[in-house]
């Protein structure tokens, strides 16, 4: 039996609150509707159970080190920024009611983002080095390229929308552009730090790095921005002025159903 370390407590910190964030993201799919709500809110349920089960793998580690365990951990650290960034890209969905954007944009911003997490999940297996530690592979840095584009667009598409909407905004609107204005600062500093451990060969940073930073420019920083998302979603939600996406809305009709 080996010793609980640092990382295993940090380990134990997501096990304790994604639970929390993933019942709040299954409350908010359903009051949006299951099958329009699919495309937006499914993403933070995606994440609430990869950092679960990267938890869990984690916890492993303490009895048994095997290379595959720390694979698993590994590839749930990377792939967690696909559903994290595809997240913010649903919100998106939600608020533009009104069919501003057009919706194949939208679906384009999401393969790339799935096409980063293919290649983070290929990369990640290769990137073991034979004295051990995670080492990124080209593979990797290129998925963490295409994530880092894809924080910036979805960045100016947000600041692009706002501009559109503000003389006519609702207040579910406006709850939506709080929850991704607050967590614009967490969400940076989640994104450098990933960058910093992918591109920087920089002491302390990464998986094998120090757990303070670890804890302070990755973990928290992701519970504070998905806590913001899940907070102002579900108040959003509930809003009498709240419109439910029509299922026609995913594919290219803005129409609307009013709650």
């Amino acid at each position: 039996m080996g010793t609980v370390t640092y990382r295993d407590g940090i380990a134990i910190l997501q096990l304790i609150v994604f639970p929390f964030i993933l019942v709040a993201a299954l409350f908010i799919w359903k009051r949006a509707g299951w099958r329009v709500g699919s495309k937006i809110w499914r993403y933070g349920v995606t994440l609430s159970l990869i950092r679960i089960a990267g938890s869990i793998c984690s916890l492993l580690t303490i009895s048994n080190n095997a290379y595959n365990i720390e694979v698993a951990v590994a590839v749930c650290e990377l792939i967690g920024l696909a559903p994290l960034l595809l997240t913010y890209i649903g919100l998106l969905r939600q608020i533009d009611t009104e069919g501003r954007m057009h919706p194949r944009g939208l679906q384009l911003l999401a393969i790339v983002c799935i096409i980063g997490l293919i290649l983070g999940i290929a990369g990640v297996s290769s990137a073991k080095s034979d004295k051990g530690g995670y080492h990124p592979d080209s593979i990797v840095k290129a998925s963490m390229g295409i994530f880092l584009a894809m924080f910036a667009v979805y960045n100016l598409i947000t600041a692009w929308l706002y501009l559109q909407l503000r003389s006519s905004i609702k207040v579910f609107q406006k709850k939506l552009f709080l929850a991704i204005a607050l967590s614009f600062p967490f969400m940076l500093v989640r994104l450098v730090y990933a960058a910093i451990s992918d591109y920087a060969d920089i002491q302390g940073f990464g998986l094998d790095g120090n757990p303070s930073i670890y804890l302070c420019m990755d973990v928290l920083e992701e519970i504070i921005a998905m806590g913001f998302v899940m907070a102002f979603g579900m108040s959003a939600v509930l809003e009498p002025d709240f419109v439910k996406l029509a299922p026609s809305v995913s594919r290219s009709d803005p129409k609307v159903n009013e709650v």
